[in-house]
């Protein structure tokens, strides 16, 4: 189970491309949090991933802190059948101060997901502040904190039109952290026209390069999608959440308490006929169902693509980010994730034809088990999870 608390709309940055639409105060309450909580120990899960997300969660430390106790307090409560508790930290890093690092160090399970689009120029053009000036030093400020007090993080990378073609020097931006992962997701607000995707691919190739570089130097780095589409043909599954079923492992809950699918569906928490329930009226089935169904129309869109089973077209938020729809797609979507699983599978092809160590171990030899909250979705419908 993921529990997902958008902590506030509020953030200290204005990147130009924010799909949480304007930035505005309306903080959750602890009681709010408290009931989330507690609805999620309820359905008795083995594994709890409480997410904190915004906004930038760090900016309210002291209401992190309190739910991260009381999840905690509740859970040990539980007699012997406690649920593995992880946290999760959604931040730009800009505001990592000592307290927050205290919270976060082991022995406590925690893991970030920092913001960082790549060096200092290509990072500022977009993740500016509200006078306009980069964060890039004082994110690059809080990774340094984050890796003295030994906890993981993942860097999460933004590719723009703008920044499409450069993703080699990005991701050797990137690697000089040394994370335990890094994530890349295109700005899917941007108008990308076929050269751009063009721009995109070649991008991607140089990225496909590096990892065979460091393959072969036998250096393991888990980067995203390209791993899951890796794995998602090498093992005939998607080591991921059960392909985006609504609401039954994943809630997100917005300050005023309402139930979504998942966090990037709360934006401003306008759109209520996104919204699958209430703190304090548990949850809606009926909406559950119709926007599953919804999400589910993608199946007849997609039943003839080979590359089906592979791509990310099951994500309800993507469908959202590109159309402003659940269950509807265009070109742009099939386009980039071709590019992704292209570019993975260059990498597979050229390293799997060598029998490089590196890549044989972490492909084929280790056992993967998923992470916390999730499972090896093998199938592709809801409707058949």
């Amino acid at each position: 189970m993921d529990l997902c608390l958008f902590v506030d709309h509020l953030c200290n940055l204005a990147c130009r491309y924010c799909y949480n639409g304007t930035h505005f105060r309306r903080t959750m309450p602890l009681e709010t949090a408290k009931k989330a909580v507690d609805r999620a120990l309820s359905t008795r899960p083995p594994q709890l991933s409480l997410s904190f997300f915004g906004g930038e969660p760090l900016l309210h430390f002291d209401l992190v802190r309190d739910i991260v106790e009381y999840a905690e307090l509740r859970t040990a409560k539980m007699g012997t059948r406690l649920p593995e508790l992880a946290f999760v930290m959604n931040t730009n890093a800009t505001v990592m101060e000592s307290d927050a690092l205290d919270l976060m160090e082991p022995p406590r399970n925690f893991f970030a997901y920092v913001s960082l689009d790549g060096d200092r120029e290509t990072h500022d053009r977009n993740r500016v502040d509200a006078r306009g000036f980069g964060s890039h030093d004082r994110v690059v400020s809080g990774i340094a904190k984050l890796s003295s007090r030994q906890i993981p993080y993942t860097l999460v990378s933004v590719i723009g039109i703008d920044s499409a073609r450069e993703l080699g020097r990005t991701v050797r931006a990137l690697f000089e952290f040394r994370p335990a992962r890094m994530s890349f997701e295109i700005n899917r607000a941007d108008a990308w026209t076929a050269e751009a995707i063009g721009e995109l691919r070649a991008g991607l190739m140089d990225v496909a390069a590096f990892w065979i570089e460091r393959f072969r130097a036998g250096e393991i780095i888990h980067m995203d999608p390209f791993v899951s589409m890796i794995l998602a043909h090498v093992h005939g599954g998607r080591y991921c959440s059960a392909r985006c079923v609504v609401g039954q492992t994943e809630w997100a809950v917005a300050p005023s308490g309402n139930f979504y699918a998942c966090g990037p569906m709360v934006g401003e928490d306008t759109r209520s006929d996104l919204v699958i329930g209430h703190v304090d009226r548990g949850f809606d089935s009926a909406r559950i169902r119709g926007i599953q169904a919804d999400k589910d129309r993608v199946e007849t869109t997609c039943a003839t693509c080979e590359l089906r089973d592979r791509c990310r077209s099951q994500c309800g938020c993507m469908h959202l980010a590109h159309t402003g729809r659940i269950g509807e797609i265009n070109a742009v979507m099939c386009e980039s994730e071709a590019a992704f699983i292209e570019a993975s599978d260059h990498v597979a092809d050229t390293l799997y034809a060598e029998r490089c160590p590196a890549f044989l171990n972490f492909f084929y030899e280790r056992k993967w088990k998923p992470l916390a909250g999730t499972t090896l979705s093998p199938l592709r419908r809801s409707r058949d999870a």
